[in-house]
């Protein structure tokens, strides 16, 4: 048995809402009781609130990341070399995978070339993922595997779109291992205080999808999943299944589209052929005004709503044709903070002011969720409230990038928590979305902290995490 005491934080019409204190008590690993204390308001104890949600991860990304070697922390090309050279002989003749390495964290800024990999290698086929994962470094041993069959999907130049055919013909990671990994990654998201997460990776297949469901039924990831299916998926799906899909465990909530600005148009046409809404990947003004074109000119979709992921840098007038489609948000407050030097670098003063917008995109009315990008970041939720309420790196004595789009403590809580209106109208049967706003509720999906997040206090501690009420993570004394 364990007891615990916490003021619950209930979000009611706009605002967050302290209550009276109550006692819970957790037998079994399960929430068994909830009554309130007659002691009055403390303000000094522990907070409940609803659970934690990331509008846009990638999971198996995210996991197969954890079984490669880290480039992230390299600040230079013979550090990135150095630590690469350490983890060759680990590799024993597989494939030696690196993830995180990123030019304009290099003092060289440039990517390693092709020669200085082979240099250091040794002959093993090696594929270095870019932090932001859209493009790969391959050694000239992998090309060379994987221009075997000497056909017109052989990958050329130095880097190569991490959407390449060839790189179709890579040995997956080993399922033992990625589960392995999957499992520890959803323990990491729970000491997070994240319930639930949105999977949003464009290449995701039906058969992607019924495997996050075996995962989530197996208990390898403890969260809820929500997931968006690939756009050129979509007839097969749509054919075959119910209007609303759904796999079990796991809700479908659109199409997604990852495509040139040239190609946007075609892909929103084909989702909307069946009625499907879809989730645009839009981090440039030319991505954007070719998702809002296309949604304007194909109406409504016959369910759920249109998401725009990322909005990285949005022109004015934009907004307010995002606002009249009815088209909802995710934003990545995090990337102001993880790649702040080269947004200063490459961005002009006017673009900076634009930058993932916050304040803005809320002051127009338009839902909107917060999001890590995992594992193009690493950051919690807290870390997201943090970066949207300042806009840098807490005590790193920067200019804020866009100080007019700071944010309300309350409303950045907001962001990590409230997802309904983002994910689209609830089902018959999905009703977890609406007993996790109501924090006394035995059954709801909470989380504790050790204090309430609106202080902004820099250490704040998730201290249990609930789903359905079941304690699925709690902090050893």
């Amino acid at each position: 048995m364990w007891r615990f005491e916490a003021t619950p934080l209930h979000h009611r019409n706009g605002r967050w809402v302290r209550r009276a204190r109550i006692e819970v008590r957790v037998s079994g690993a399960r929430i068994e009781q909830i009554r309130p204390l007659m002691t009055g308001r403390n303000t000094d104890k522990w907070v409940m609130l609803p659970g934690f949600h990331d509008s846009h991860v990638h999971l198996r990304a995210a996991a197969a990341a954890r079984l490669s070697v880290d480039l992230s922390v390299a600040g230079s090309i013979p550090a990135l070399l150095a630590i690469l050279q350490t983890s060759v002989a680990e590799f024993n003749g597989r494939w030696i995978r690196g993830w995180g390495w990123d030019e304009s964290a290099l003092r060289e800024r440039r990517a390693p070339t092709v020669a200085e990999i082979d240099a250091i290698t040794n002959g093993h086929p090696c594929a270095l993922h870019h932090r932001t994962g859209k493009v790969v470094l391959l050694n000239s041993t992998a090309r060379r595997i994987l221009a075997g069959a000497g056909d017109e999907t052989a990958p050329t130049g130095e880097l190569v779109r991490a959407d390449d055919p060839s790189l179709l013909r890579m040995p997956r990671q080993r399922e033992q291992s990625l589960e392995s990994s999957l499992n520890a990654l959803s323990r990491e998201l729970a000491a997070m205080g994240l319930t639930s997460v949105t999977e949003a990776s464009a290449t995701n297949t039906w058969d992607d999808i019924a495997q996050y469901e075996t995962w989530v039924n197996r208990g390898v990831i403890r969260q809820r999943v929500n997931a968006l299916l690939a756009v050129d998926q979509v007839s097969a799906v749509a054919r075959n299944r119910e209007r609303t899909p759904s796999r079990g465990g796991v809700r479908v909530l659109g199409a997604k589209v990852a495509a040139p600005s040239d190609g946007i148009a075609e892909c929103v046409r084909h989702a909307r052929g069946f009625g499907w809404p879809v989730a645009v990947h839009a981090t440039e003004p030319d991505e954007l005004e070719a998702a809002l074109v296309a949604i304007e000119a194909s109406g409504p979709p016959a369910w759920g709503r249109d998401r725009i992921e990322h909005l990285g840098l949005p022109l004015p007038g934009q907004l307010e044709r995002i606002k009249a489609t009815g088209t909802a948000v995710t934003t990545n407050p995090a990337f102001l903070t993880e790649r702040a030097p080269k947004y200063r670098e490459l961005l002009s003063p006017v673009e900076q002011e634009w930058l993932y917008p916050v304040a803005s995109v809320i002051s127009h009315g338009i839902p909107m969720a917060g999001a890590s990008d995992r594992p193009v970041t690493v950051a919690t939720p807290l870390d997201t409230m943090s970066a949207a309420v300042y806009r840098r790196r807490r005590g790193s004595g920067t200019e804020p990038l866009g100080v007019r789009e700071r944010i309300t403590p309350d409303d950045a809580l907001g962001l990590i928590t409230d997802k309904d209106e983002v994910d689209g109208p609830s089902r018959e049967g999905w009703n977890h979305r609406r007993a996790s706003h109501s924090p006394w509720s035995r059954t709801a999906d909470t989380v504790v902290l050790g204090d309430d997040p609106r202080r902004m206090l820099e250490q704040t501690q998730v201290m249990a995490t609930f789903v359905g009420g079941c304690m699925m993570w709690r902090r050893e004394k």
